[in-house]
């Protein structure tokens, strides 16, 4: 697995100052915020070809809008083609290996 989109949203968090417990919980797609832990769902179904109505309407009952689930896609799409390129291009990253959870 390719992981350049991974490194440096997590070197970036933690220049931000965001401590262990949050990234871990990010990189989890967890959060205590009902509203933020909504977000991440519908990027996962999308991202395995399955969002249906139930995740739409999961993320709507915590005021999800529209308009965030569109920029959900719309990210999801542009990270997808990100790492495609830099697959292809071979890019170098000055960014700290990350190791990968795995789906359970």
């Amino acid at each position: 697995m390719h992981l350049l989109p991974l490194r440096p949203h997590l070197h970036r968090a933690r220049v931000a100052k965001v401590g262990a417990g949050g990234l871990e919980c990010a990189r989890h797609a967890e959060s205590a915020d009902p509203h933020a832990a909504a977000v991440p769902d519908p990027s996962h179904a999308i991202a395995r070809g399955h969002i249906g109505e139930t995740q739409l309407k999961a993320a709507r009952a915590v005021d999800v809008t529209d308009a965030e689930i569109a920029e959900v896609a719309g990210n999801l799409a542009l990270n997808i083609l990100t790492n495609y390129f830099n697959v292809l291009a071979d890019t170098d990253t000055e960014w700290p290996f990350v190791t990968p959870h795995t789906d359970a």
